[in-house]
């Protein structure tokens, strides 16, 4: 992983809320190949914002009372916090220059960076030999894996499959060694994330580019893709057969659908956004209440990836946040979590025993709050196997979408 200090739950306030420098928190964990991915960026933004910024790292698995603190449903996730108060924060894989760019944008700095080199939107440079090779490198480095599993994925900062094919760890040199937008190059390691495992995160990878056509403008895909699930059951479900709602995601649909061809008119896209807040959504029920924010966060242009991955991570975790609200799941049981998490560990070390990780530290706040415990186990469980279910369908659905047309 990446040289950030790690920051546990016993060290959070510590090294976090009064640090008095701004704290760029890193979510992560071990099985996640985006995060390895995105680890070399990481590092090197630390040492341009040394003195000014400073960089940790949360595994999400051992610290599960932060995770939950700061509602982490998707990794990895950068939170920009200064003063204990988040002042915004990210999903999946970014550039260095990307990162910089929403850094400053929130504490008013203007680092430099390397200005961004044109990427070319021809993928694979339009050689079929070159995707030839590179595809069969990467199937013969998994198949090394499947036969030593307790090998490591990836060797050297090498972090996931884009970067072993494009052989470059930075996002946007990535997308120039492939010919494929740099959002994209984002969306992808994300719905990687979904696949539980690195192998299987690489599989999917390998699935997908198998999939793109050589010599393809794939700038597309990502706002095809967005339109695509807008139009989806799982968003339709919510609606619950609201007929205000479905126009309004039909019409928000249609301004995001590649086939347009131009792209979204700002005016309409403001319009739906001015609908969708002008709606009372106390008298909706959950679900509903869920569809209008889900359709607000997309009503606007798409000029950062985030806005796509942060949709597709949310839409993949409603079902975990209909169930955090069936069990009255709030911010402030969030807090008492983490509180508790670190009062037990504390005791804990202080008897001599090892500081709470994982499922140790939820056994230990059970033998305090078993009622808190008792609903956080009714979300948690059941919400993580239905975000991963879901966002493995919505990479299987990139991939459908990625094939080249009869």
């Amino acid at each position: 992983m990446s040289n950030l200090k790690a920051v546990t739950v016993e060290t959070f306030d510590t090294d976090v809320t009064n640090n008095p420098l701004p704290v760029l928190v890193d979510f992560w964990a071990q099985w996640c190949g985006p995060c390895k991915a995105l680890s070399p960026t990481l590092s090197r933004l630390s040492e341009q914002f040394q003195g000014s910024v400073e960089f940790v790292k949360v595994d999400v698995d051992e610290n599960a009372a932060v995770r939950d603190r700061f509602g982490v449903r998707g990794i990895p996730t950068l939170i920009l916090m200064q003063g204990g108060k988040e002042l915004g924060r990210v999903v999946g894989n970014r550039s260095a220059t990307q990162l910089a760019g929403f850094i400053d944008s929130h504490l008013g700095t203007a680092t430099q960076m390397p200005a961004a080199v044109a990427i070319a939107l021809n993928a694979f440079g339009g050689d079929a030999q070159t995707k030839a090779e590179r595809l069969d490198a990467l199937r013969a480095w998994l198949d090394r894996k499947r036969a030593t599993p307790s090998e490591a994925m990836w060797d050297g900062e090498i972090g996931s499959a884009i970067q072993f094919v494009a052989n470059a760890t930075d996002v946007d040199d990535c997308a120039r060694a492939l010919g494929v937008p740099a959002n994209l190059i984002a969306l992808v390691e994300a719905l990687s994330s979904y696949r539980k495992t690195h192998l299987n995160s690489a599989e999917f990878v390998a699935q997908w580019l198998d999939a793109v056509p050589v010599g393809a403008n794939l700038a597309h895909l990502p706002p095809m893709l967005l339109a695509d699930l807008l139009r989806s059951e799982p968003l339709t479900a919510l609606i619950n057969g609201d007929p205000a709602l479905l126009s309004i995601r039909d019409r928000l649909a249609a301004q995001h659908d590649a086939a347009r061809g131009e792209g979204p008119l700002d005016s309409e896209l403001a319009a739906i956004k001015q609908g969708l807040n002008q709606i009372d959504t106390a008298a909706f029920d959950a679900k509903r209440a869920l569809a209008v924010r889900l359709m607000e966060s997309v009503s606007q242009p798409l000029n950062d990836s985030a806005i796509i991955t942060d949709f597709v991570f949310a839409l993949a975790g409603a079902q975990w946040e209909l169930l955090r609200r069936a069990c009255n799941w709030t911010s402030d049981d969030d807090r008492r979590m983490l509180q508790l998490a670190e009062e037990t560990s504390k005791r804990a070390v202080e008897r001599g025993e090892a500081p709470s990780q994982g499922e140790t530290t939820l056994e230990r706040v059970a033998e305090v709050d078993p009622e808190l415990i008792g609903r956080f186990r009714s979300h948690y469980d059941e919400g993580t196997d239905s975000l991963g279910k879901m966002g493995a369908s919505f990479g299987d659905r990139l991939i459908e979408l990625t094939k080249p047309r009869a």
